[in-house]
C-alpha cells in the first residue's frame, strides 16, 4: 500500500493572479491534486488553460498569489529566492519544447553544465555526463554541437542534461512539439522509462498521444483542473 510520504509532489488550491497596467488574469484558480514518486502525469488543455504556468510553479520558476506548492514535504512557495534556486538544481530536471542548447558548445558539454554549477571535478563530469549521453543513445555524438545534430537528437541531450544531476522530478514542457513522430516516440520512450526508474515525469502537451502514454492525465481549464483520466497505475 502506498504510504502518504509517497507523494512527491503535492499541490494545494494553487492561484495564480497576473495584474497588467489594470487587467487582472486569473492564470490558475484554486488547483489541487497529488503526484506519487515515479507515477508519469500529462498535463493536457487548451492554450492559456494554465498549464504551463502550473508548469512554472511546480518548477519553483514562479510563486503563486495564493495556495502551495510541497515538493518531497517543503512547501516550496513560502521559501526564498536562493532556497527556491536550490531546489530546482537539487530535485528538479527541465526539458523544454526549443530544447535550450548552448549552439557552441558540444553534447558532452551541454550535459556537463548543470554540474559545474555544482562544482564538480571536470573528469567526474565528464565521466557523468558520458554515462547519460550513453543513457539516451548518443554516447557516440558526444563531440557534436547541436547544429550537427537532428532535433530528436538536441531533445535526447536535453532529456540528458536533465538527468545528469539526478533529479527526483522531470517537468517536461511540449518535449516532442518540435519532432517528427518517429522522434517523439523514442524521447516518450525514454521519459516512461525514467518514470520506471522511479522519475517522477510530468509532462505538458496537447499531443494526446503523448499524454496517453502517461499513467494519468490532468486536464485543466481556464485555471481548474477539469477531470482526471487513471491510465495505469503508478508503479
Amino acid at each position: 500500500m502506498r504510504l502518504a510520504d509517497d507523494y512527491v509532489v503535492v499541490v494545494e488550491n494553487l492561484r495564480k493572479v497576473y495584474r497588467n497596467n489594470g487587467i487582472t488574469t486569473v492564470a490558475l484558480d484554486g488547483v489541487s491534486m497529488k503526484i506519487r514518486r515515479g507515477e508519469m502525469v500529462a498535463i493536457v488543455g487548451p492554450s492559456g488553460s494554465g498549464k504551463s504556468t502550473l508548469l512554472n510553479m511546480l518548477g519553483a520558476l514562479d510563486r503563486p498569489t495564493e495556495g502551495k506548492v510541497i515538493i518531497d514535504g517543503v512547501d516550496i512557495s513560502r521559501l526564498d529566492d536562493n532556497k527556491r534556486a536550490q531546489v530546482r538544481n537539487m530535485k528538479i530536471g527541465f526539458v523544454f519544447q526549443s530544447y535550450n542548447l548552448i549552439n557552441r558548445l558540444t553534447a558532452l558539454k551541454n550535459v556537463e553544465l548543470p554540474l559545474s554549477l555544482r562544482d564538480v571535478p571536470e573528469q567526474q563530469r565528464r565521466n557523468l555526463a558520458l554515462s547519460m549521453l550513453a543513457e539516451v543513445g548518443l554516447e557516440s555524438k558526444a563531440s557534436k554541437k547541436p547544429t550537427q545534430l537532428s532535433g530528436g537528437e538536441q531533445q535526447r541531450v536535453a532529456i540528458a542534461r536533465a538527468l545528469v544531476t539526478e533529479p527526483s522530478i522531470i517537468l517536461a514542457d511540449e518535449p516532442t512539439g518540435n519532432l517528427d513522430s518517429k522522434s517523439g516516440a523514442v524521447v516518450v520512450k525514454i521519459l516512461k522509462e525514467l518514470s520506471r526508474k522511479g522519475n517522477t515525469v510530468i509532462v505538458v502537451t496537447h499531443n494526446m498521444e503523448v499524454a496517453r502514454e502517461a499513467d494519468r492525465i490532468i486536464y485543466i481549464r481556464d485555471g481548474k483542473i477539469e477531470k482526471e483520466e487513471v491510465l495505469a497505475v503508478a508503479r
